[in-house]
């Protein structure tokens, strides 16, 4: 069964492999990705600049990232979010990033210590927040 939100957003799956969904909601200039199951780290930053590109291309405001099946990240991987493609969205019309954590406390602190060091540097443009639910996540980003 669908979160209640699922339902009536107008989301169309333009890419999708074993590891990574990207769906869009044009008229809502939102894009949602989907980790799908853990990841090697190439294949998880290959993923992830798909992403990137998507988002890019369609002018997205919102994003929504479920990373409730997201990898555990190797350092290099750790470092190259923090350092490269998370201030790569402040050169697009990112506004607000919703990350839906994982439940492990390994893998939830680690994808906010990589934000966390993104955001030192001074590169993010836009507002990042964490959510435990997606219908949390799409109640903030749709809000005014």
């Amino acid at each position: 069964m669908l979160p209640e939100y699922m339902q009536t957003l107008p989301l169309i799956t333009v890419y999708e492999s074993d590891g990574l969904k990207i769906e869009v909601a044009d008229s809502l200039c939102l894009v949602r990705t989907e980790w799908l199951r853990t990841l090697p780290d190439e294949q998880f930053q290959a993923e992830a600049m798909q992403a990137y590109h998507v988002i890019a291309e369609r002018k997205a405001e919102k994003v929504l990232v479920n990373s409730q099946q997201t990898s555990i990240l190797g350092p290099e991987t750790k470092d190259w979010l923090s350092n490269t493609y998370y201030s790569l969205f402040s050169t697009t019309a990112l506004r607000k990033m919703a990350r839906v954590m994982p439940d492990n406390l390994f893998k939830k602190l680690a994808l906010a210590s990589v934000v966390a060091r993104a955001d030192a540097a001074g590169d993010i443009s836009y507002t990042i927040r964490d959510f435990a639910s997606e219908d949390e996540a799409i109640s903030w980003l749709l809000e005014e």
